[in-house]
């Protein structure tokens, strides 16, 4: 499905129902909206790994503007402020009121751009594996001198500086570099969900060029007063427990959970115990 929001044709699906029949009445069911990392990824992501919270709640997925199957657009236009404006302009197209709001990686810092614009709107935040600032480049280096290959090593900034040249030096960076984003190599996996998304090169690079740079929204946690839950994995080398524990230590009242087995994407590596955490979080009194 797609919407005009913003000047910008921004594609986007829902999994779950809205209202479900409970005795002689029909409940409406709380939103969850899913923002995909990158840049230049979608929001395949996430399926099928968010799919059990569909069953007590509504799923909402959208790809960036720029990203997956929404329109390609000049990408100085792709601010993480514009992404903030277009998720908030989405939940208002669907008519939605407050909703919960999930993103991994780079969608967790334009999560926490949203945030800060826009706290009227939010229910509960999750962050899944992120950062508040441009600072976990320097940890994820050192994460990376410990556990990375000479290759890797050497490979691992031609995308983070905005140097990939064409589609075939991308698929290469990730033949070399996605082995870091796992704590157990899974082939299958990795294979399924290293194929999945529509990549988007020219996002990427300008991001990384000239917006993860600029990025820095440390000033403005302390602020927040939405119910946040922030998960953090061991192994993550890109976004280390290091930054996890700063945005715990910044959001009053934030919740802090660490998967001890997992890598970049624990939705996927403690799967069941991911969506358990998850689950107690939206509901703290328990599904119905």
């Amino acid at each position: 499905m797609f919407a005009n929001l913003n000047g910008t044709r921004i594609y986007f699906d829902i999994e779950g129902s809205g209202y479900v029949p409970r005795g002689e009445t029909m409940v409406r069911r709380p939103v969850l909206f899913a923002v995909h990392g990158g840049p230049g990824s979608d929001h395949s992501d996430f399926k099928p790994w968010l799919t059990p919270l569909a069953d007590h709640m509504q799923i909402v997925y959208l790809d960036q503007r720029c990203n997956g199957q929404s329109e390609r657009v000049d990408p100085a236009t792709c601010t993480l402020e514009q992404l903030a404006d277009d998720i908030e302009a989405l939940r208002e197209y669907l008519g939605f009121e407050r909703i919960s709001l999930l993103g991994h990686s780079f969608g967790g810092m334009v999560a926490q751009v949203y945030a800060t614009r826009y706290p009227q709107s939010l229910d509960k935040l999750l962050l899944i594996c992120t950062a508040p600032s441009k600072e976990f480049y320097p940890a994820a280096l050192d994460f990376a001198s410990r556990v990375a290959t000479p290759e890797q090593l050497r490979t691992i900034p031609e995308l983070f500086e905005g140097r990939i040249e064409n589609d075939d030096h991308l698929i290469r960076w990730w033949d070399v570099c996605y082995p870091l984003y796992f704590h157990v190599m899974d082939e299958d996996v990795m294979r399924e969900t290293g194929s999945r998304p529509i990549g988007s090169l020219d996002v990427a690079n300008y991001t990384f060029k000239h917006f993860i740079p600029q990025y820095d929204v440390r000033g403005k946690l302390p602020s927040l007063q939405v119910p946040t839950l922030i998960v953090a994995a061991r192994y993550d080398w890109i976004t280390p427990v290091s930054q996890g524990e700063e945005m715990h230590r910044l959001i009053p009242g934030s919740e802090l959970a660490l998967f001890e087995k997992s890598g970049h994407m624990p939705f996927i590596e403690e799967h069941g115990a991911f969506i358990e955490r998850l689950t107690t979080f939206l509901f703290p009194e328990g599904v119905k």
